[in-house]
This record gives C-alpha cells, sequence and structure tokens, in this order.
C-alpha cells in the first residue's frame, strides 16, 4: 500500500481505523509538534521533520496525508478533520482556533499534556483491575475444570444417581449441561457483551438507563463524577486559553463528553451562556459537580480569572479521581474474593459430601 493517504480515501481511512496509532503515538506527535513550533518551524516542515522519525507505520501515512493536504494550502485544523476516527472534536477546534490567535506552541503543549495524563488515568485504571480481572479468570477456569472432569469421575463411583446429595445432583446437571451446550454458552456470553455495547451505542433510553445507574451506585458514582469534573474544568481551561467562544467551547463538550447527565447539562449550560446567564447561575443547584467547583467558579467569575484556576483545579480532580479509583477498587476487592469463595465452597462441598457418603458405605 502507498505511502500516501488520498483524501476521503475510503479503503485507506479504513486500514488505519483497524491499526489505529496508540494513545502515547498520539501524545508524542502533539509534543513534536508543540517543540517544532517553538523552535518557530513551518507547519509543514514540522510535519516533514516527525514523519522522518516516526516508526508506527499508519502514523506515517497519517502524516503524509496532512503533509500533502497542506502543500495544497489547507489549514491543519482542516487537515486533521479528515482523520477525525484518530484526532478529536476537541483537538481539532483547539487547533482550529489557535491558528487564528497565533498561540498555536502553547496550545500544542497543553494537548500533549492533556492526552499524556489521559494515558496516565488509563494506566491506573488497568493497574487497578489487572489482579481482579486475572483472579476471576483462573477462578472460571477452576470450577469449570471442577464441573468438567472432577465432579463426573467421582460420581461415576455411585451406582446410583439417587445415592447422591441434592447439591452434588445439582452440580453435576450443571456439568451435563456444559459439556453438551458449551458453545451455545460462549456464543451467550459473546452475544450479551456486544449486545450491551451496541444498545449503549445506538438505543438511547438504553444508554439513558445505564448512564443513571453510574451516578447512582455508590463508590462508583464519585468516580465518574470526579473523572467528569476533570474532564470538565481541563477543556475549559483549553478552550479558554485557545480563546475559543465560551458558547461554542459548550458545544464542543457536549460532543466530547459521553455520559448523557453530562452531555445534557454542557447543552443547558451553554444555552444559560447564551442567554447572558454565568456559569454558576446554570450550576448552582446542580448534582453532577462539586458543590466546591461551583462555588469557586463563582469566584472565578467576578474576579476573571477563570482560564488559570480552571486548569489548577483541574490537577486537583485528577489527583482526586485516581484516589476514588483505588478506593473503588479496594471496595470490590473483597466483595469480589467473597463471591469466589461462596462459588468455591459450594463446587467443594458437592464433592466431598458424596465422597464421605461412600466412605460411609464402605
Amino acid at each position: 500500500m502507498s505511502e500516501s493517504v488520498l483524501k476521503g480515501g475510503f479503503l485507506e481511512k479504513m486500514m488505519i481505523k483497524l491499526n489505529a496509532p496508540w494513545l502515547k503515538n498520539k501524545t508524542n506527535f502533539f509534543r513534536l509538534m508543540a517543540i517544532s513550533q517553538k523552535a518557530w518551524l513551518w507547519i509543514r516542515d514540522s510535519l516533514i521533520s516527525i514523519k522522518q522519525s516516526e516508526t508506527h507505520r499508519w502514523l506515517r501515512m497519517i502524516i503524509d496525508d496532512l503533509i500533502n493536504q497542506m502543500t495544497q494550502w489547507e489549514s491543519l485544523a482542516s487537515a486533521m478533520e479528515n482523520h477525525d476516527y484518530f484526532f478529536g472534536y476537541s483537538e481539532i477546534e483547539l487547533i482550529r482556533s489557535s491558528q487564528i490567535t497565533w498561540n498555536l506552541p502553547d496550545v500544542l503543549w497543553q494537548v500533549a499534556a492533556e492526552l499524556e495524563n489521559t494515558q496516565n488515568i488509563k494506566q491506573n485504571i488497568k493497574k487497578a483491575i489487572t489482579y481482579p480481572l486475572i483472579l476471576i479468570i483462573f477462578s472460571i477456569i477452576a470450577v469449570i475444570v471442577l464441573l468438567v472432569f472432577v465432579i463426573p469421575n467421582i460420581v461415576s463411583m455411585f451406582p446410583s444417581k439417587d445415592q447422591l446429595p441434592s447439591i452434588t445432583i445439582l452440580m453435576l446437571d450443571l456439568s451435563d449441561f456444559l459439556q453438551k451446550t458449551w458453545y451455545a454458552v460462549i456464543i451467550t456470553i459473546f452475544a450479551v457483551v456486544f449486545g450491551i455495547q451496541f444498545l449503549y451505542k445506538y438505543f438511547l433510553p438504553f444508554k439513558i438507563f445505564i448512564d443513571w445507574m453510574s451516578l447512582k451506585i455508590p463508590a462508583v458514582n464519585w468516580v465518574i463524577k470526579a473523572y467528569y469534573m476533570y474532564r470538565f474544568c481541563s477543556l475549559l481551561s483549553q478552550f479558554y486559553q485557545a480563546w475559543v467562544n465560551p458558547v461554542v467551547s459548550l458545544k464542543l463538550m457536549s460532543r466530547i463528553l459521553t455520559n448523557f447527565y453530562y452531555k445534557k447539562k454542557m447543552i443547558e449550560i451553554k444555552d444559560d451562556l447564551w442567554a447572558w446567564f454565568g456559569y454558576y447561575d446554570s450550576m448552582e443547584w446542580s448534582d453532577l459537580f462539586d458543590p466546591i467547583l461551583i462555588q469557586i467558579i463563582n469566584v472565578w467569575e467576578n474576579t476573571w480569572t477563570i482560564w488559570e484556576s480552571m486548569w489548577k483545579i483541574s490537577m486537583f480532580y485528577d489527583t482526586l479521581l485516581k484516589s476514588k479509583i483505588a478506593i473503588l477498587m479496594s471496595v470490590l476487592e473483597p466483595i469480589l474474593m467473597a463471591c469466589i469463595a461462596v462459588i468455591i465452597w459450594w463446587i467443594v462441598a458437592s464433592i466431598f459430601l458424596p465422597m464421605a457418603e461412600l466412605v460411609n458405605v464402605m
């Protein structure tokens, strides 16, 4: 395949989507762009320099297309729009505004910092769920081995199934079911997982219900709220630094945030700003935001220091988010261990009760 990506080329776009560069590649791209812009290189020359050192094949193709479009006098933001599956709405609009206000190097550096922080958050989440996930996988494997191989061998020692304890009969029926319909069970699991994803993406009532549940479940709700307060403060500070109109900023944020209720609130705040109300007036009675944040925003609006303060408070919520993730995992771990212990006890009882009965008979 050619190193060139034609504008609007469906096949090339699809191939890059399937082999999308990682977040760390995008972070490195924006950081190198910021460094080159601070060195007063032309944007096209910066892209050529980055392409020469880039090792990810598909990112090289994206950069090559950006170079080709800028050769045709397209702006960097317009060229990036052709790859909106890789560059986010906020990144494109920030760059579009910064090219008008001539603060592109600072905005590029802030975008790189935001992407790097997002990468750190994702790594913390992965690190937190690794142990419970491994525990669940090994537990499932152990249960399957016991049901499929151990219990049938023990049951075969009894001349009649009627002599078995009821718990063993139940597990034996479950073992027979798994052996006869294992393929249907696997297909059902995959169907449920993909069905939930499909419904969440395309069926609005289901999405609203899931988003509502995520804001009501104890321990989970504070992780969700901390994340969205961090994203709200961080995005707003970036848009203000790039001199994006506040109404446009909130419109973009309603497209970026995924939770239905936060999307809806961004639209409400946008409409209130359009009607000459302030952030505080629109957020005062909302339970989606920390009351302290709402009070701080009220002070910021009166002192005209909202941009700098938003960036600082976003770092606070970043730290809070990481601590809430750690607390959530510390709560889930003992619950998970207790559930696994109950399952293991049930299986062990179904094995040892008939063995004890067999010893008594002998």
